[in-house]
């Protein structure tokens, strides 16, 4: 091709990814030596690469939308704590494999607080008296 017709194709290409880099996860390897590369792809693309390479399981109640961009070396059990990196999460080792529960992205509230006021004890005989004469606020 020449370079003028390049030019139509790499607007149009960046008009249509927005300017950012293709996702690109890339996974090899054994599971002792694993060598992952991961290129501005949701948590959820990288989990799913080394589900169908390995056989990880994983499962969350979380969307797994954060994106994530770098190379990871080492172990199939190291990379995946490394890319679960700000997750709260639960590994348990199998001989069929590795299963990950992905619980929640670290420091975000498990449970909501309510206030010890809200669960106030109904009133005894005695208090709802003393209310009735005005005496309980």
């Amino acid at each position: 091709m020449r370079p003028r017709h390049l030019a139509p194709i790499l607007v149009l290409a960046t008009l249509l990814f927005g300017g950012r880099a293709l996702a690109q996860v890339q996974v090899e390897g054994k599971p002792e030596t694993v060598h992952l590369e991961v290129n501005d792809a949701s948590l959820q693309e990288v989990l799913a690469a080394l589900r169908d390479r390995f056989n990880l399981r994983y499962r969350s109640d979380d969307a797994l939308e954060i994106r994530k961009t770098g190379v990871f070396d080492g172990p199939l059990l190291r990379v995946a704590a490394r890319v679960l990196e700000g997750y709260d999460y639960a590994m348990t080792i199998t001989p069929q494999g590795i299963e990950v529960l992905v619980m929640r992205q670290a420091g975000a509230p498990a449970v909501t607080a309510t206030p010890a006021i809200a669960f106030r004890p109904p009133l005894t005989a005695a208090e709802v008296n003393r209310y009735r004469r005005g005496h309980i606020r």
